[in-house]
């Protein structure tokens, strides 16, 4: 099924022309429902509804494909239109307001509303607390959530004010990895679309999707979702990157082997092109063994991260253990290093401001 599901992706971000060959009508329910496990069905839709009659699947599974793509489009717009109403009563204070992960990566991808996201990560460029200020004067509510970002409601759209980056959790690596991410943000965000909102630098973007990625990944395990950012970015933005300066920065903040393996799976499975030499070799000597490891986690089931109880709340912790421990060599941190952490910075203690 997997082999299908990255045929239907490829020829829907076109990095191939067309199927490899016709799905059954049991297929195409299959691919559905990895497609929806994977959050793609939006992406994959664009293309599967250009399909002649006889290739297509069944009325009715077209039919809820359609549903599904429509109502993640409607949320999509509404979430992006409470997003640009917000900024615009940002730049009325002149607090400028750049946006993190999700906005900024729809702009690469073939329908940007396509693009799913469950809530607004941003950055107000120092004019956080003004920012949490003028949300509450505009009827939105606030909780403070941890040292990096605080969580604030509005007009049923959640939004993260980030202070800091990342959960850098006081180590070396993390101090570096948000010094880096806090001076390449003020090297020129540029607008995004015709709108107040602000697009951070491509090799910000480059570092902190990795890192992003990289944690969710350490931690719990992310999608293919994450995977197609990075493919969409590398391919719209990998020759007007400096990467005399972003693989050494993938060095200091030990990212390199976990960027590595996302670009050799954009490459091998999503046929993203690499035009420069110096990467193809490095796509190239990736441990295939380890770029199987991490496809076969990615596309395997995962278990719901919020469940109330002890008992799975204890399989949680359990199993983010043995996946810090299973893919340690692609951590940024020391497998003993992320279990002090996991205990020093848990949800209480990480409620209380840190500083660096």
């Amino acid at each position: 099924m997997n082999s299908m599901f990255f045929d239907l992706l490829r020829a829907s971000i076109g990095g191939q022309t067309g199927l490899s060959r016709p799905f059954s009508s049991q297929e195409w329910k299959g691919v559905y429902e990895v497609c929806r496990q994977q959050g793609v069905v939006g992406v994959v839709f664009n293309f599967v509804k250009t399909l002649p009659k006889e290739e297509a699947p069944s009325f009715d599974l077209l039919m809820k494909w359609l549903s599904v793509t429509t109502n993640v489009e409607m949320v999509m717009q509404r979430m992006q239109q409470l997003t640009e109403e917000l900024a615009e009563r940002m730049a009325e204070r002149e607090i400028p307001m750049a946006v993190l992960k999700g906005l900024a990566f729809s702009q690469y991808y073939p329908n940007p509303l396509h693009r799913e996201f469950g809530d607004l990560d941003c950055f107000l460029m120092g004019k956080k607390a003004e920012g949490d200020l003028l949300i509450s004067e505009l009827g939105g509510t606030m909780e403070e959530a941890s040292y990096k970002h605080s969580h604030l409601f509005y007009k049923g759209l959640t939004i993260e004010n980030h202070q800091f980056f990342t959960d850098f959790n006081n180590t070396p690596t993390g101090i570096a990895t948000e010094h880096l991410l806090a001076q390449l943000i003020q090297e020129g965000c540029s607008p995004l679309g015709d709108t107040h909102l602000l697009c951070p630098p491509p090799l910000f973007n480059a570092l902190f999707l990795l890192k992003h990625a990289q944690g969710h990944f350490i931690s719990e395990g992310i999608r293919m979702r994450h995977v197609l950012d990075w493919a969409l970015f590398l391919r719209a933005e990998q020759t007007k990157l400096d990467w005399s300066r972003l693989l050494p920065m993938l060095e200091t903040t030990r990212t390199m082997p976990f960027a590595a393996i996302m670009t050799a799976i954009a490459v091998q499975y999503l046929h993203i092109e690499i035009h420069n030499v110096g990467l193809q070799a490095w796509t190239e000597s990736v441990d295939r063994r380890m770029v199987e490891a991490v496809l076969a986690d990615i596309m395997g089931e995962q278990p719901a991260i919020y469940v109330d109880g002890l008992w799975h709340k204890t399989k949680r912790i359990l199993r983010r253990f043995w996946r810090m421990w299973k893919f340690r060599s692609l951590a940024s941190e020391s497998y003993p290093r992320m279990v002090w952490n996991a205990f020093a910075f848990s949800s209480y203690v990480s409620k209380r401001a840190i500083s660096f």
